[in-house]
């Protein structure tokens, strides 16, 4: 066997393995979780700090805070929905179950930024990653049990959709 064909073979392996990995982490709701939350983070990171750079004399951080929440909830409320968590109920309900765990985030935000900027004297641009970073521990557990939680299905529906959700 040639040297050539040996790394054909090898690099044949390395992506085979590549796509088994791969579709075991697209089955784990936690790993769609996480990589859906590194959206919602850069989203709301990216709608904070242009109003900020924007707005900032006129407009207090707290404000500004509350406005890149509501608008990254809508944003990423389809992604939560269709990606990570397949739920059959009403969008609508969903959207408001979603957006009190979202309120949740925002109240940690209103809490936390004003101890690490007034009292801890880090520039907000710089506390606000802290906080992104802090509240979906907590938000992965609410959206889990309450906001996406699934009513009893029957028995047997139960079992297909367990297998393609993780």
């Amino acid at each position: 066997m040639t040297d050539q064909r040996r790394q054909t073979e090898a690099a044949d392996e390395a992506a085979a393995a590549a796509w088994r990995l791969a579709r075991f982490l697209r089955g784990d709701r936690r790993v769609r979780y996480v990589l859906v939350g590194g959206v919602g983070a850069v989203t709301y990171y990216a709608i904070f700090s242009v109003g900020w750079l924007l707005l900032s004399p006129r407009v207090s951080y707290l404000v500004l805070a509350i406005i890149a929440n509501f608008l990254t909830a809508v944003l990423t409320y389809p992604l939560y929905r269709h990606v990570v968590f397949l739920p059959t109920g009403s969008w609508a309900v969903g959207f408001l179950r979603f957006y009190v765990t979202a309120l949740w985030a925002l109240a940690y935000a209103l809490l936390g930024l004003p101890l690490l900027v007034e009292f801890v004297h880090l520039h907000v641009l710089v506390a606000l990653p802290i906080i992104i970073v802090t509240a979906p521990l907590i938000n992965y557990q609410i959206h889990r049990l309450w906001a996406f939680r699934q009513r009893r299905a029957p028995q047997h529906r139960r079992r297909t959709r367990e297998t393609s959700r993780n």
